[in-house]
């Protein structure tokens, strides 16, 4: 066996006895210090040794008096072997029994001295070696915990219930909730929309029973925000463990695609924008003289016929096809309005005049429908440089719209809301709201869920408060709230073009 590069410490007062041990340890390539009396031993302690051997008869003091001294000093991480002669065996079983490694007695065989001295010295490194995995250890989870607590994905460790048992402060910041306070939630239940709850426990399922191994899906989260409960689009990666205890954890990356799938939406949006633009554009040129044409002569017919005998039955459907003719033109002048490019001449307007102006407009109708109609404006101007003529007809649109859905005996109001750079104009109903999946598809042409709409009304709203600059969204909660933010100023066409398809739908 060998000792090479052990450093050993003796204490023993005896010469003889210590330089045999000196040389049967140096010859094994052991580095020996050794100490007479306890007070060198003290000394000679706080440098570092890794195996101390200790002759219980001391002449200042017995040598169990050193042990805790000796196994405390430097880094502590040492073993001390007690020397005794037989007849104080007692000794030295008190010696182990106080910490002592182990005992050798006098005299002593040579291989068993190193062969315990080894031993010791194997005791000694493997602690060693166990305390640098321990640390490396520790640093990896430090480091890991650090990552897992500034990666900007949502990091979360669910059972096979679907309950948090871990989650990192980016899905704490999402939802508004404290990490510790996360533990023990059910995901599902507390922050899944409700209509993608059976999906998401269906993954989980799947996961826990082993079905999969991964699986990856999207779902809606529903949190808190400074304008109150909104939805997140969150898109999961996941795996499943099993535990040391047999249970199923599932372990879950997501990423935040809100945005993402936004912009998705908006450039299919402008793909469609444009390619309806151009087919508007040639049908209604195509179309446009014909209809005039076909109302001229009807014209004619209807004076021909007033004078015959049962002119006013025969003027009768001359009548409703004038009135199907006249609704054509007006689907004509909508796709032009819609597919023509239109410049903004721009002048300063009032808001708060072009909202009490709408509802003035819109009174006949409302009343008709039982629907009172508020404007809630400051008593001052709101001035906003813009084209008074189009934010007019945007308004028009979307109180009327407001009117159409609400209820009888209901409420519709129009808001304006001034900020520094921008104005907020906010049409609300108390109807009953639309749809999710009707509210995704709001602004795309030619869809309408009213039995004679053109599915144009709101495309051109849109297409008008671009042009300004401007964004416009739509709410449905307790009824729907659409809201258009105009600019102050109206910038320049390419800014406009930047920001072009900025309508949000929210449900």
């Amino acid at each position: 066996m060998t000792l090479h590069g052990a450093s050993v410490l003796l204490v023993d007062d005896h010469d003889d006895l210590a330089a045999s041990l000196e040389e049967i340890l140096s010859d094994e390539g052991a580095s020996v210090a050794r100490a007479t009396t306890v007070g060198e031993a003290l000394e000679l302690a706080q440098r570092r040794f890794e195996v101390a051997l200790v002759d219980i008869g001391l002449p200042d003091a017995t040598g169990l008096s050193l042990l805790p001294e000796l196994k405390a000093a430097g880094d502590g991480d040492r073993e001390v072997l007690v020397i005794t002669g037989s007849a104080a065996l007692d000794d030295a079983i008190a010696a182990v029994k106080a910490g002592a490694y182990d005992y050798v007695l006098k005299p002593f065989d040579p291989q068993l001295l190193l062969s315990s001295v080894a031993r010791a010295l194997e005791q000694v490194r493997l602690r060693g070696e166990a305390l640098t995995l321990s640390a490396a250890l520790r640093r990896s989870e430090a480091n890991l915990r650090t990552m897992v607590d500034t990666v900007q994905a949502l990091l979360l460790v669910l059972d096979s219930q679907g309950r948090v048992v871990r989650a990192n402060r980016a899905a704490a910041a999402l939802t508004g909730v404290d990490v510790g306070d996360l533990v023990g939630v059910s995901w599902g239940q507390t922050f899944v929309r409700e209509q993608d709850r059976d999906q998401f426990a269906e993954v989980v399922a799947a996961l826990v029973g082993g079905q999969h191994e991964h699986a990856s899906h999207d779902h809606r989260i529903v949190v808190e925000g400074a304008a109150g409960l909104h939805e997140r689009w969150i898109s999961w990666a996941c795996s499943a463990l099993r535990q040391t205890d047999a249970s199923v954890h599932v372990y879950a990356s997501g990423l935040d695609v809100t945005e993402t799938r936004e912009l998705e939406r908006r450039t299919r949006l402008s793909e469609k924008l444009a390619a309806v633009g151009t087919l508007a554009a040639g049908l209604a040129h195509e179309i446009r003289n014909p209809l005039n044409g076909a109302h001229l002569q009807l014209r004619v017919l209807e004076r021909r016929v007033e004078g015959l005998d049962g002119g006013d039955r025969l003027g009768e459907p001359v009548r409703v096809v004038q009135s199907e003719i006249t609704r054509l033109s007006r689907l004509v002048d909508d796709f032009l309005g819609f597919a023509r490019p239109t410049e903004i001449h721009a002048s300063r307007v009032d808001l708060c005049e072009v909202a009490r102006l709408v509802v003035e407009l819109e009174r006949a109708a409302a009343k008709r429908a039982d629907i009172e109609v508020v404007v809630d404006a400051p008593s001052e101007p709101v001035i906003i440089e813009g084209d008074r003529e189009k934010l007019e007809q945007v308004l028009l649109n979307l109180v009327g719209n407001a009117v159409e859905a609400g209820r009888a005996g209901g409420r519709v109001e129009i808001g304006v809301h001034p900020g520094a750079t921008a104005v907020r104009v906010v049409v609300s109903d108390d109807g009953d709201g639309i749809s999710p999946d009707n509210l995704e598809r709001i602004f795309e042409p030619f869809f309408s869920t009213k039995p004679n709409g053109t599915g144009l009304g709101m495309a051109i709203c849109h297409s008008l408060v671009a042009l300004h600059g401007g964004e416009m969204r739509v709410f449905s909660e307790n009824g729907t709230q659409v809201e258009v933010e105009l600019p102050r100023r109206v910038p320049s066409r390419a800014q406009i073009t930047e920001r072009a398809g900025s309508a949000r739908p929210r449900s």
